[in-house]
Order: structure tokens, then sequence, then C-alpha cells
């Protein structure tokens, strides 16, 4: 692997991803080649920071700090940081400006304060390269038994008649629900980014394996599994999702006001897309030598068969 291309996964703030973040930054790693600490602190950057909606379970109040900083000034302090230690790519873990996109009517603060720290390191001028990404829903919280009764059950508790019942409010738009596979396909998006920077310098990457409504995804698990299940959309808005007192669950809820109200679209003004996402799993699975089966993104049920069929 080429200096120019060698990546620093840096495990700050992951309340966004839980225990799942750091198994995933360890594995990175170790598919380097004698990475060394210090040429990488001189070359590029993988900066993630919080997302309240992907992980809603206690292990997020371990960074509860009142009266502390906020996200944006932990993420100014990065980026500064960044900055002077000379590091030239970095790609970072964005979201997109809920308020804006909703004329104020949804207010996620922590995509917002994301989207806030992403400006301030564009505006800076002091990478070589720049490159912003957007993680989907994580198909991981599925693994989550203590959270599937917010959401109906699914996948783990049957309903009074049996079934495997996921309920949400719908997404909106076309249903083009983005989901994304972090222990599969997340740190080879962001891999295939630093092989090439110059390349995705500027653009937006959506992080994601597979976009599939949520009725597809419901039937994806029934097919691989056997079992009964079925999509039962909560209506008549995303205002009806009840967060049953839980404070984690506001921004989830918010989530689906935003994506309701902006026709889906949960990265920012754009569609969601995969075949960015395609192209950089496959230049990674390429570098790496991997098998040609493993260049392709994970399909929800693919994920589904490999931890949940019998």
């Amino acid at each position: 692997m080429p200096a120019e291309s060698l990546l620093l996964s840096v495990p700050i703030l992951l309340r966004e991803m839980g225990l799942v973040a750091t198994r995933c930054c360890q594995h990175l790693v170790a598919l380097g080649e004698h990475l060394s600490t210090s040429t990488l602190m001189t070359r590029c950057v993988w900066l993630m920071l919080p997302r309240q909606n992907q992980a809603i379970n206690g292990r997020i109040k371990i960074f509860t700090t009142e009266g502390g900083p906020t996200e944006f000034d932990m993420g100014k302090i990065i980026v500064d940081s960044a900055v002077q230690a000379g590091v030239k790519h970095l790609v970072f873990s964005s979201g997109p400006p809920c308020t804006e996109m909703t004329n104020g009517r949804v207010r996620m603060k922590a995509m917002d304060m994301k989207n806030k720290i992403e400006q301030y390191a564009r505006s800076l001028g002091s990478f070589e390269t720049f490159t912003p990404i957007g993680a989907g829903w994580f198909l991981e919280n599925f693994l989550g038994k203590e959270v599937a009764p917010v959401f109906g059950g699914f996948p783990y508790f049957p309903d009074d008649q049996g079934y495997l019942t996921f309920r949400v409010p719908y997404w909106g738009g076309d249903e083009h629900v983005p989901w994304l596979s972090i222990s599969d396909d997340f740190g080879d998006i962001v891999q295939g980014i630093f092989l090439d920077p110059g390349r995705w310098n500027g653009h937006f990457v959506h992080g994601v394996s597979d976009i599939r409504s949520f009725e597809q995804v419901v039937a994806d698990f029934a097919a691989v599994t056997g079992n009964k299940a079925r999509f039962q959309p909560i209506l008549p808005t995303w205002e009806a999702f009840d967060t049953h007192g839980i404070q984690e669950l506001e921004d989830v809820k918010l989530m689906f006001g935003f994506t309701q109200l902006t026709g889906g679209r949960y990265f920012g003004p754009e569609d969601t897309e995969v075949d960015t996402a395609r192209q950089l799993k496959q230049i990674t699975g390429l570098k790496l030598g991997r098998p040609e089966g493993q260049h392709k993104l994970t399909s929800a049920r693919d994920w589904f068969a490999a931890r949940f069929a019998n």
C-alpha cells in the first residue's frame, strides 16, 4: 500500500457505531501493510463524529457531559489538530443540513453539527483533498435485541399474530432507504477513497451497501430465514412515531421527519445512490487482491442470511 494512501482511523467519540466501530477500525488497520503511526499521522485521517440515531442503548451515556463542549467544538479541535499535524487527506463522516433542507421544520442537532464541522473544514483550504461521507442506516442495528421492541419486535420478538413485525414510519419519496453494513463494507468504502483521494475530492460519498424499502428488507429477511415477517408503517406521518420517553429516540423520530419532508433524501439535496460506494468497494477489493466475490457490496438479503439463517 503506497504511503499516500495509508489510513488512520480515529476512534474518537465512537458513539456513532458503539462497539462495532472499534472492531471495524481494528480490522481496517489490520488490512494495511506494516502501517506506522508516524507515517499515518502525516498523510490522512478518517474522522468520525457521533450520530445519536445509530446507537440508542446505554453505551452512549459514556460521553454525556453536562455543560461540556458541543460537538462542533470537539470537531473543530480535531480538524484544527489535523491541520497542525500536516494531514493532507481528510475523509470526514458528515451529515446533511437538516434544518436548512426542511426550512426549519426538522432540527436534528447531531446532523446539523456534523454538517457545520464539514463546512468549517472546507473553509480552511488546508487539505490537499477533503471528502465527506455519510453513513446509511446500519444493518448492525438489527443485532440489538434490546432495541427491537421499539420497532415492533423485528427481527426477534413475534407479535400476537406470530409475525416478526417491523413498525416504523414510511421513509418518504420512492422509499429508497440506504442500508449499510459497517462490518462488511464501510471500511472498504473509506479505504477506496484513500487509494485515490484526488478522484473523490469534494465529492459527498453515500455510505451505502444496498438500497431497499422497509417492505423489501423485511421480505429479504423472511426469504432467507423462513420466518413470518411483515412491515407495518406507522401512520399518518413521522410525528406518530412513539419515542417511549427515550431521549435518544428523538433524533430517530426527527430522522423520519427529515426524510419524509425531503422526499427520501437522507444524505443531502441529491438522490440516494449506491454506484459510488460500489466502485469504491471494488477498488479496495482489487487493491488488496481479494477473490472476485469479495469485490461487491453486501446486499441486505445476504447480510440477513449470514447472521439469521439457520
